[in-house]
């Protein structure tokens, strides 16, 4: 049973916004598996609103049972409902992109999204799993892991360019870190997107650990302009009001 539970996971995982549809055979293939087996668990997975089937092509993809859970979990994720009214109140405020992240394996997992609304020439949603070596809100972190695990990511990165201004050496990106968390912020500039900059802080929680990271993003000019230091105190003090709302209270100087 347990096997089977493993498997369907297995399954499911194969769909990505690369490989968005799968057809049986194709899928058997990639994981080894007899193609009646794989049917069967298709099929059953299927039945329950996991996959969906075109019926013309006949192939696989996600189902709209994943979409109603994660869309559950979006609305119950505590750090979402703390962190909603701020981050818009902040990207309403600076005319940027408010992102909240949380630390998923091996990547940060986007949260919350919140665009200025009258804004249209800002990056759209990058993906809900964002690669953490090369982007602001990944950094922030990953200098919050754990020091072994945060080793750990670093050592079995195979770190891929995004962009001629991604840093893809692995002592480069300590360096980066060490940086990060020296000055308690993280920085990104066009390095997983061409036109794109981000800055990015931690949000706390009870205990003083950290539950996630904030970033504001929009163009290198804006980020890095005469109105740095201003994004940079508002981006704090609105992580700060959701490390609040969070359980965590700061130390007293």
């Amino acid at each position: 049973m347990i096997q089977s539970v493993d498997k369907a996971i297995g399954i499911l995982s194969l769909f990505s916004f690369a490989h968005p549809r799968w057809g049986i055979s194709d899928m058997a293939k990639t994981m080894g598996m007899p193609k009646g087996t794989l049917h069967n668990l298709v099929s059953t997975l299927a039945a329950a609103g996991f996959l969906q089937q075109d019926p013309e092509t006949r192939r696989y993809s996600l189902g709209p049972k994943l979409f109603t859970l994660g869309s559950i979990m979006a609305g119950t994720l505590e750090i979402n409902q703390k962190a909603a009214g701020p981050a818009h109140r902040v990207a309403a405020q600076t005319g940027l992109i408010c992102r909240v992240a949380i630390w998923d394996r091996d990547a940060a997992l986007i949260t919350l999204n919140v665009a200025p609304q009258y804004t249209e020439t800002l990056a759209p949603q990058i993906g809900p799993r964002v690669a953490a070596y090369c982007s602001a809100i990944g950094r922030m972190l990953l200098v919050g892991l754990d020091p072994r695990e945060a080793d750990s990511y670093v050592s079995a990165l195979k770190p891929a360019a995004f962009t001629s201004r991604t840093i893809i050496s692995k002592t480069d990106l300590k360096r980066e870190l060490k940086e990060t968390r020296l000055r308690g912020y993280a920085l990104n500039n066009q390095e997983i997107a061409a036109g794109r900059a981000s800055v990015a802080v931690a949000i706390f929680q009870k205990g003083g650990t950290p539950a996630a990271a904030m970033s504001l993003t929009g163009s290198p000019d804006q980020i890095f302009g005469k109105n740095e230091a201003l994004i940079l105190s508002g981006l704090r003090a609105t992580a700060a009001e959701i490390s609040r709302y969070m359980g965590h209270v700061e130390a007293l100087v």
